[in-house]
């Protein structure tokens, strides 16, 4: 037992100086697990009780109860500041990125606006000033087609090229490539060019990577693959027939996470669903109401470990 007078000097020195455990051991002569049997008896007795004060828009209790349901390393939810939930998610995104990014990782993207917005909170992140990055890779995990003549300039800049180039030269890392479009007219063009070893070296980085950020598309007629042309429409409405519901990699799927059957797929320059399960950190990005049917088959599907949405979205699937 653990005489009180201790007991208080041990609370004082600890909590009210800041002193580590160590060095109270070493002022007061004793072990530093005599400080720890200390200071969990004030606990155990009232002497300290510890007070959290969260923000009042703090998202803690929802991002832990989505890890919870969904199996997921990590959900980071976006809650509501002034501007628009698009520069929280991205500021989000990026900060995810600096965080768990290390020397000797290969980081792989896709396309998408989200991700766009998160490469440029990356240009202007302070922190990243001091970083000097040692064999750090930024690899695509598709092929790219070029945008229609009228697309949006923020489409144009939301190509995965674009953005592995402008991630790896802000990074000050080497950027990799698949030269080839992400959709083809056969299955047998797609086994030739996969034979090139210029499209199946970055294809092995890519499947073997640490870190994987993806956006989630939908399958409504507002979606990205559809209004650029990357599906022809009549595959997509095909596609939409059969169940499909989202998208990854312009892999589609159902509402429970399912891929869908279809030669579609067998016509796609990308790593398999399954490629992408491998790899050890698997980013989702995606938010607002059209597409949380998506996410939450691209959660069920296993294929996301970490999630990054909106407060929003996080409701809808805490309870659906």
């Amino acid at each position: 037992m653990i005489d009180e007078r201790f007991m208080m000097k041990v609370v004082t020195m600890y909590y009210k100086r800041g002193l580590s455990q160590v060095d109270i051991g070493k002022h007061l002569n004793v072990s530093r697990m005599t400080v720890a049997r200390a200071l969990e008896q004030a606990r155990k007795e009232g002497y300290v009780q510890i007070q959290i004060n969260f923000p009042e828009n703090s998202a803690v209790d929802e991002e832990e109860f989505l890890e919870k349901k969904f199996h997921l390393k990590e959900a980071i939810i976006a809650y509501p500041r002034e501007g628009q939930v698009i520069d929280e998610i991205g500021f989000l995104t990026a900060d995810y990125i600096i965080r768990v990014l290390k020397n000797h990782m290969t980081l792989a993207l896709t396309k998408g606006i989200t991700l766009q917005k998160a490469v440029q909170y990356l240009q202007n992140d302070m922190r990243l000033r001091m970083k000097k990055y040692k064999d750090v890779k930024v690899v695509s995990t598709a092929g790219a087609n070029n945008p229609p003549e009228d697309a949006d300039e923020n489409y144009r800049l939301a190509y995965s090229n674009y953005l592995i180039d402008e991630t790896a030269r802000i990074l000050k890392v080497k950027a990799y490539q698949i030269m080839a479009p992400l959709i083809v007219a056969d299955k047998q063009t797609k086994q030739r060019l996969m034979e090139e070893s210029t499209v199946s070296s970055v294809m092995e980085l890519a499947k073997n990577a640490d870190v994987a950020v993806f956006g989630i598309g939908t399958m409504d007629q507002n979606t990205t693959v559809l209004n650029t042309d990357i599906i022809p429409k009549g595959e997509f409405d095909r596609l939409k027939e059969k169940g499909g519901v989202g998208e990854i990699l312009c892999h589609i799927f159902d509402e429970n996470g399912g891929l869908i059957e279809d030669e579609f797929h067998d016509r796609l320059v990308s790593i398999s669903f399954e490629d992408l399960k491998k790899i050890p950190i698997r980013v989702g990005v995606a938010y607002g109401k059209e597409k949380r049917k998506a996410i939450f088959g691209a959660l069920k599907s296993g294929i996301v470990n970490v999630l990054i949405t909106d407060m929003e979205t996080a409701h809808y699937l805490a309870n659906v």
